[in-house]
Formats: structure tokens, sequence, C-alpha cells
């Protein structure tokens, strides 16, 4: 189990929102070794700011919290992110309060108390069935980027990227339905070596070069989208 969470999690990054501090340390030892990077929130408005300025690909959270609880904070991440996967976790609940998180799409509720073997169990189902749902994306024109083997084809022929191309082109995927921020493309792509706007604008470029022109849309002073028609 462990070699399989060990690849699934490879180059992922996890957001962990907990209120209650022992719990919030626990998972981070839990699973740390296992991801590239955990980020923590103590709140549904740190862990709703994480999310927006990081680019995150599971959110475990409880959702009982002060200040934002983490059905509202995931009700505002599915309108930025329809596809990241969600577990929650919860030591008592409601069937309305249940009901909301299925219509939130979360792969699993946890209850607490649980084990390592139960986060790392419902971890491996969550990305797995997300892995199987979107392992290709298609971005017409007869290309179409591979999730699982992080390749852009055309017409199932491997077009060469580096790894902030292919960075850059996974973060406008994984929010194609919005625009993204130049500050989460500089923060993703360039994490704590900075880029400039022309930085940023070169790259951009260079993927259209490798795709087509008209698929990733500028918009003015904001950020990039990609336009799939």
């Amino acid at each position: 189990m462990y070699d399989k969470i060990q690849e699934l999690l490879e180059n992922k990054n996890i957001l962990i929102v907990e209120d209650e501090e022992s719990l919030l340390n626990i998972m981070v030892e839990s699973i740390q070794d296992y991801a590239t990077n955990v980020y923590t929130a103590k709140n549904g408005i740190e862990g709703l700011n994480c999310f927006e300025t990081n680019s995150i690909d599971l959110i475990i959270s409880d959702i009982h919290m002060a200040k934002m609880n983490g059905l509202k904070m995931c009700s505002e991440i599915r309108k930025i992110d329809s596809y990241v996967p969600i577990i929650f976790l919860t030591a008592y609940d409601t069937d309305e309060n249940m009901l909301e998180a299925i219509q939130l799409k979360s792969k699993s509720v946890l209850k607490k108390p649980f084990d390592k073997k139960q986060l790392l169990v419902s971890m491996i189902l969550a990305i797995s069935s997300f892995k199987e749902e979107f392992k290709y994306f298609d971005l017409k024109n007869g290309f179409k980027y591979n999730f699982e083997a992080k390749e852009l084809l055309y017409n199932e022929e491997i077009i060469n990227l580096t790894k902030k191309e292919q960075r850059l082109l996974e973060l406008l995927i994984k929010h194609h339905e919005h625009t993204v921020p130049f500050s989460l493309i500089e923060n993703f792509v360039w994490k704590d070596s900075g880029a400039t706007a022309d930085a940023i604008r070169m790259f951009i470029n260079k993927l259209r070069k490798k795709t087509y022109t008209e698929l990733i849309q500028n918009i003015q002073g904001i950020g990039y989208k990609l336009t799939l028609k």
C-alpha cells in the first residue's frame, strides 16, 4: 500500500484544512514523506486563500471550523476548480451536511477518529478515481494532455515540453473554466524564484507555438485562460 501511495502522491500538492492542531500535525507527519508539498490551514478562509495561490491536487478538510466551515470553503473552491478531489473529515454530522458534501463531489467523508491507514486508503481512492476520470484532457485540434504521464500529445505523438512549460499547461488545464491570475502562474511555475510578466508571456508564447495560437487567451491585466473551440 505504501508503494502505491508513494506513486500516486509523487509530484502532488496536498492541502489539509483542520482547526485541531494536534490532528493537523499528525496528518502532516503521515503524508509529508509521500507528497511534494503539504500545505496547511486552520479554517476555511485560510484554506481558500491557500488554494487560490497554489496549485492543489487534493484537499483534506474538516467540515466544522470557525470563521468559514469546510463545506462553505469547498463550495467557493468549486467555483474555481470543478475537479480537484476532496476528502471531508467529521466527528459527527447531519444528513443535510452529508448531502452537501456529496453535491460538492467529495470523494469520501472520513469519520473521526481515524488512523493513518484509513487516511492513506482514502487518499489512494480519491486520487485513483481522479486519474481514471481525467487521465486525458482534450485540447482540441488533435491535441490532448495526459495527466498521468504528464505529456502533451498531438495525434498520439508526444510533443516535448520543458518542466516549466508542462507545469504551466497543467495549471491552465486544471483551471480551464476560469482565468488563471498572473500571481498563481508565478507562484506555481516559478515557485520561490519569481517571474516577470515578460517571462510569463514568453512561456505562454512557447506553448502557443507547440499547440496553436488560439488555445491560450490573454485576459488583459488579469492572467491567461484556455479557449477550447
